[in-house]
């Protein structure tokens, strides 16, 4: 099976799912970042190399989180948003003679091994273009593009039918990839509720459950907890077990 490099941009934890804002406080939304990063760089680990992983981020948490795991790290000046985070990555690219990428945002952390492992199956030839579509809001949740500079990203909502375009305008081999795991990731209040009624085994599905009665409020959901508790500092336990090298336990994949 080819193995392209895997792109994750991750923004600084306290400027992410602003959205959020009206249920989370900063120091929650910021744990809840740190949470879906460290879930989905835990399934790309264990799906290739953890050398073959690059974060492209302006965060020195997140960029500590992925050194102390082995991967690679691009940095960013600045926060900037993600088509531009994608851009820098296809530079890099190109610059490193990679023939393509895969790109993996870092707020979708039901993401799974199998799901990476068919986006790569399907980079299986020199022009090709793989796209899984967001549920919610029409955006892409995974880009893999080979050559990595064959269309220009477009991300934000509905990008996936822009993507989708500009593939077939520049005469690749498209391929749609729909995982549902892939599809879900959490921007919104409603996206929220929905990760958490299906209960998954996640590090993101723990913190949620930890904030409390607040959160159950919020959301009209029985969560399942008494207290509310929110990491403050700048890693748990579990992640603590993450950048030293051992994986975590999660669900079937």
């Amino acid at each position: 099976m080819i193995s392209f490099p895997i792109v994750v941009p991750v923004k600084t934890f306290g400027l992410a799912k602003q959205r959020l804002s009206g249920i989370l406080e900063p120091s929650e939304r910021a744990a809840l970042a740190r949470s879906m990063l460290l879930d989905v760089l835990n399934i790309v680990a264990s799906a290739t190399l953890p050398s073959n992983v690059i974060v492209v981020t302006s965060s020195p948490e997140a960029s500590d989180i992925a050194k102390s795991a082995g991967m690679r790290v691009l940095h960013e000046a600045a926060c900037s948003d993600l088509n531009s985070a994608i851009e820098a990555a296809s530079r890099h690219m190109i610059v490193q003679n990679a023939g393509g990428f895969l790109m993996l945002p870092a707020d979708v952390p039901e993401i799974t091994i199998a799901a990476i492992h068919q986006a790569f199956a399907a980079l299986d030839q020199s022009r090709s273009l793989v796209l899984a579509p967001a549920i919610s809001d029409g955006g892409t949740n995974l880009l893999a593009c080979r050559p990595p500079h064959a269309i220009r990203p477009e991300f934000g909502t509905m990008s996936f039918a822009r993507h989708l375009a500009a593939g077939e305008r520049a005469g690749l081999a498209c391929h749609v990839l729909n995982s549902p795991e892939l599809g879900r990731d959490i921007d919104s209040p409603d996206d929220l509720a929905r990760f958490l009624d299906r209960r998954t085994s996640t590090l993101t599905d723990r913190l949620l459950r930890n904030l409390g009665r607040d959160l159950e409020r919020d959301l009209g959901r029985d969560l399942g907890v008494a207290a509310r508790c929110v990491p403050s500092g700048p890693a748990m336990a579990d992640e603590t077990r993450f950048v030293s090298g051992g994986n975590l336990k999660r669900g079937a994949t």
